[in-house]
């Protein structure tokens, strides 16, 4: 899979009963789509919110005498 560097994020609602919406992820050459009921929206919500509250992991800087 290549990996590519997304430009905008929206969520649209499709549908109220029972909750459907429309992920839209845009990058610079393309974008795509998909559809999301609310279990698979809370997981992606739990898995931002994990991504967005990590400690920075940092490199240990080695020093040369």
């Amino acid at each position: 899979m290549k990996m590519q560097r997304a430009t905008n994020v929206a969520v649209l609602t499709a549908c109220k009963e029972p909750l459907r919406g429309i992920l839209e992820i845009d990058c610079v050459n393309s974008a795509a789509a998909f559809e999301v009921n609310e279990e698979l929206a809370h997981q992606l919500c739990a898995a931002l919110e994990r991504f967005l509250t990590q400690v920075p992991h940092r490199t240990p800087v080695v020093r040369f005498a």
